[in-house]
């Protein structure tokens, strides 16, 4: 499993490729799935780790 800097990272990445814009439109919707999928994974996460701070 990824860290949270790992997709974070990865987010980056992605976001930069697209910019770029040197990717068929196959794989841009391949990224863009790729990154909404990072985002939400990434959201889990945050959620997660405000519930841990407030229980202590």
């Amino acid at each position: 499993m990824a860290t949270i800097d790992e997709k974070v990272a990865r987010v980056e990445e992605i976001i930069d490729q697209l910019e770029a814009g040197e990717v068929s439109l196959g794989e841009a919707k391949q990224l863009r799935d790729e990154g909404k999928e990072l985002l939400a994974s990434l959201e889990s996460d945050l959620d997660i780790g405000d519930a841990e701070i407030l229980e202590q």
